[in-house]
């Protein structure tokens, strides 16, 4: 997973990555930026699946953020917005204009490794 670590003049220090891993960068942009105690949480459990993978643990961990949610569990970690979480009534309102909810941006996904390597780089950085 390749990333940029960069200052803002107006937002700080932020993370930049691929389309595909957009909602991870926003979890640390924007979830774990301003809140160390989630991000204590958050370390922790990366630190216990990590550890956990290696003896074949299957456990899932799931933190909530504001405005997401982290699963980790079997080497992977899994971002997923509240806005994918939604009730079928919510979605029945606008099933007459044929509206299509677009989900590419509410989830993504990446390995264990990858992510703990970026990490250790954006806690250097910050």
């Amino acid at each position: 997973m390749e990333y940029q670590l960069y200052s803002d003049p107006l937002w700080g220090k932020r993370v930049k990555l691929s389309d595909e891993h957009r909602l991870v960068a926003r979890w640390f942009n924007d979830e774990l930026y301003d809140n160390d105690q989630l991000l204590q949480r958050f370390q922790q459990a990366l630190n216990e699946e990590s550890s956990r993978s290696s003896l074949n643990g299957a456990q899932e961990l799931v933190i909530k953020g504001k405005e997401m949610r982290v699963v980790i569990a079997y080497g992977e970690v899994l971002f997923e917005s509240h806005g994918l979480h939604h009730d079928e009534q919510d979605l029945e309102a606008y099933a007459a204009d044929e509206l299509v909810l677009d989900e590419s941006e509410l989830v993504a996904a990446c390995g264990i490794e990858d992510l703990i390597a970026l990490m250790q780089a954006w806690q250097g950085f910050r």
